[in-house]
């Protein structure tokens, strides 16, 4: 099936916001942290933040001696002034749009103005506005408010942020017919505003719309109501299982948006269940190679034999003629690793990729022993190949099975944040490419009996960044979900942006080695052939950043191939 996804889809700014305060305030405190109402209108998130420790207060109690997090929304100023008497500690992550509408108010309030505020009555953003408003609130939802409307002296409107643009204008005009003089905020903000009109855009392309959000979220709502208005059937659902798919799979394109508070893993659970449905008229032959790449993914096996064809450019880059051994070990190595690495990452991966997850759940012990026997079998090969060799990948072996263990109980010592290797923050990134690189140039080297020279560790270098690379960056894709479960990767720690900015530093890096090292003698002038692959490294990154390609099997086939392209361009070097 043919699905678009809207551009603007997922967190906005100000729920990004308040759900990273949130996650910061607990990574620093891991105790005692609350939010006075719910954080965000998302079932799904508030109950990962619930599992973390984080209370919900519904009412302002007497005493207060934690960390208490304002919603998105915000609240009425008395009662922030009551938490603070309650003794908690204020940490406010009211949207900064919202927070313009409550500066305006309290400006206008002074000055002997009323406020109209066009919105949902019972909304928590409405009611925190009308607690700056005063007794010169009111609140307009449709044109039998305006009717039964009551002013007297100056006024100003203003929109609830997440309001419909065609509503506000209507109402507001409304208004000031039967009140002429009133002062019109359009205080809607921008991202509303966009998501509204890329629906309507999308609704002219598609058959269908599949709306994921909570349903008590107001702004998700408005964007299923948009998208009725215009003409298009619409699926508005919570989570992947709401969806009907023996009715969505009636069409042959359909559209996807989200709510402001959607999670970008909840999207792309969505995506993925839609993606994999069969087009009309697809032909059987597509169908199934769909489902081979999918499985070839899903079970780590283009990914290995990915490290493989990675032994064999480094082995280009040296110099030295491949070996299929050192293919076969890398291969089975790097299968074993990843797959058990999955299990103990199941809880990251139910939102990241719940199909995946699904799948290991289903075939679990099936998996566990076809990767244990491929690891006993990378040993036994390596174990051929000499002491030293064997070793290695032995301690590599022990030391990438335990790297999820935790070492320190909580209860033997409470102070201690970090007590496991898994913990340290950015540590599994860094550890896979160390891992890559020892088994794709350093084992191979050792096994041919050869003393690891400059070349060697020159080859290494490169295999470390580019691996590095590769790993990040899919940090970068599944940041949302690392995130709020608490995994301290590069991007969760200094921000996707400045990932990407880094990462794209590393392949220029990545250039200058494949460049200057031929010259110095420390590669071979394969190295040369290569520049094409770390273009097309960075292209990626660009579509991604640019919303043209979304987090996926699609892109992770994507990224992976960089490496089959390496070894096709090394092998084309010396044809």
């Amino acid at each position: 099936m043919k699905v678009i996804l809207a551009k603007s889809a997922g967190f906005c700014m100000g729920v990004r916001r308040a759900v990273e305060t949130t996650l910061e305030v607990i990574r620093k405190e891991d105790t005692g942290v609350s939010t006075f109402g719910p954080l965000i209108h998302n079932p799904q998130v508030l109950n990962l933040l619930e599992e973390r420790g984080v209370r919900v207060l519904r009412e302002i109690p007497e005493k207060e001696s934690g960390t208490v997090i304002i919603r998105a929304h915000g609240v009425p100023p008395v009662d922030k002034e009551k938490l603070r008497l309650a003794g908690a500690r204020i940490e406010d992550a009211t949207c900064p749009h919202v927070v313009k509408v409550q500066v305006i108010i309290k400006k206008y309030l002074k000055q002997g103005y009323a406020t109209v505020i066009i919105g949902d009555r019972n909304h928590a953003e409405v009611e925190g506005l009308m607690g700056f408003a005063g007794s010169l609130g009111r609140v307009v939802s449709n044109l039998e408010d305006v009717n039964s409307l009551q002013l007297e002296g100056p006024y100003i409107i203003v929109s609830q942020t997440t309001q419909d643009e065609t509503i506000f204008e209507d109402l507001s005009q409304s208004i000031l017919k039967r009140f002429p003089g009133g002062r019109v905020f359009n205080t809607i903000c921008d991202a509303t505003h966009k998501r509204q009109e890329e629906v309507r855009s999308l609704c002219k392309d598609v058959e269908a719309m599949v709306v994921v959000g909570g349903k008590n979220s107001a702004n998700t709502k408005r964007l299923a109501e948009i998208a009725e208005d215009m003409g298009c059937p619409v699926f508005l659902v919570e989570t992947e299982d709401e969806l009907d798919l023996e009715e969505v799979s009636k069409y042959e394109c359909v559209g996807v948006t989200a709510g402001a508070s959607t999670p970008t893993w909840m999207i792309s659970r969505v995506l993925r269940i839609l993606e994999a449905i069969p087009a009309k008229g697809e032909s059987r032959l597509k169908q199934y190679g769909s489902r081979l790449l999918w499985f070839l993914l899903a079970t780590n096996i283009y990914v290995s034999i990915a490290g493989g064809a990675l032994t064999y450019t480094s082995e280009k880059l040296q110099n030295n003629v491949p070996g299929a051994s050192h293919f076969l070990i890398a291969v089975l190595y790097l299968f074993a690793m990843h797959n058990l690495n999955r299990f103990t990452d199941r809880k990251l991966q139910k939102f990241n990729d719940p199909l995946r997850t699904l799948f290991y759940e289903k075939y679990r012990w099936p998996v566990l022993v076809i990767s244990a026997l491929s690891l006993g079998l990378a040993l036994t090969l390596v174990s051929e190949n000499g002491l030293k060799p064997f070793l290695l990948l032995t301690g590599m072996s022990i030391f990438g099975i335990f790297y999820s263990v935790r070492v320190i109980p909580r209860a033997a010592i409470t102070n201690i944040r970090v007590r496991g290797l898994k913990e340290i923050p950015g540590s599994k990134t860094f550890l896979v490419a160390v891992a890559w690189a020892f088994v794709t140039t350093l084992v191979p080297a050792l096994s041919d009996s050869r003393i690891p020279d400059l070349t060697t560790l020159a080859v290494l270098l490169f295999v470390l960044v580019l691996v590095f690379i590769r790993s990040a960056l899919f940090d970068v894709f599944e940041v949302q979900g690392d995130r709020i479960v608490g995994r301290e990767t590069l991007p969760v720690c200094i921000g996707e942006h400045k990932t990407i900015y880094i990462l794209h530093i590393l392949m220029v890096i990545l250039v200058l080695l494949l460049l200057l090292m031929p010259l110095a003698g420390f590669m071979s002038g394969v190295s040369f052939w290569l520049l094409p692959g770390i273009v097309y490294i960075f292209g990626l990154t660009q579509l991604y950043r640019k919303g043209m390609i979304t987090q996926g099997p699609k892109l992770e086939f994507c990224l992976e191939t960089v490496f089959y392209l390496l070894a096709g361009l090394a092998w084309l070097a010396k044809v």
